[in-house]
């Protein structure tokens, strides 16, 4: 038996386990298998109002699934198919928090290539109404 074409289809089988990162955020739980519905409850569906909020919520999705993934491979950590697809997602997120930044600045201060780094202080704040 071809070994490449077992890992492929091993990695598949686990990876169709899972929630995709959006998903999971939203259920809280990326491991299909774990998650259990409370009585009649159903994740809301999130309309984003401008492409800033669905890039900041794309980001917090791929954080979400490796962080979920990486307490995986505290307990399993040999699984290499667990590996790659947190290697996966976290490029992804840095991919994404990249383009972000380029867009519409620095998430941390840490990341602030400039002296602006208070810019965000003369911006609207969520619960001025402006955001929500």
């Amino acid at each position: 038996m071809n070994n490449q074409y077992f890992y492929d289809n091993w990695y598949r089988q686990e990876k169709e386990q899972l929630m995709n990162p959006q998903e999971g955020l939203t259920k809280g739980n990326l491991f299909q298998n774990l998650y259990s519905e409370y009585k009649d409850y159903q994740p809301m569906i999130i309309n984003f109002k401008t492409e800033q909020e669905k890039m900041l919520w794309g980001i917090q999705a791929l954080s979400f699934a490796a962080h979920e993934l990486n307490l995986y491979l505290d307990l399993h950590p040999n699984e290499q198919s667990m590996i790659m697809l947190m290697n996966d997602y976290n490029n992804q997120l840095n991919t994404m928090i990249q383009e972000y930044e380029k867009k519409y600045g620095p998430l941390t201060v840490n990341n602030s290539k400039d002296n602006a780094v208070f810019k965000w202080v003369s911006n609207s704040w969520p619960w001025e109404g402006y955001n929500v």
